[in-house]
């Protein structure tokens, strides 16, 4: 879940809805749409104040930029396809 007044993505636990955990990557100043891909077991969420979308792995604990908008048009949906 993102929530970008706290600048936070959550893991929430889907049988009962509530907030599992605070996920380790850090801050995420204006995420708005979240995927996960559990094929490669990594999260991708797009931020409209870097216009960029993220890429967190859980397997190594990293961040990566996958795409910045040069125009900076605000892109904010997300689709993995896997």
């Amino acid at each position: 879940m993102a929530d970008s007044y706290l600048s936070n993505i959550y893991q929430v636990n889907a049988a009962d809805g509530r907030t599992a955990q605070l996920l380790p990557f850090g801050v995420a100043d204006h995420a708005r749409a979240v995927a996960y891909d559990s094929t490669s077991k990594s999260i991708y969420w797009t931020d409209v104040a870097h216009h960029a979308i993220f890429k967190y792995s859980l397997t190594t604990n990293t961040n990566t930029v996958v795409y910045t908008d040069p125009s900076n048009t605000g892109k904010t949906g997300l689709l993995i396809y896997a």
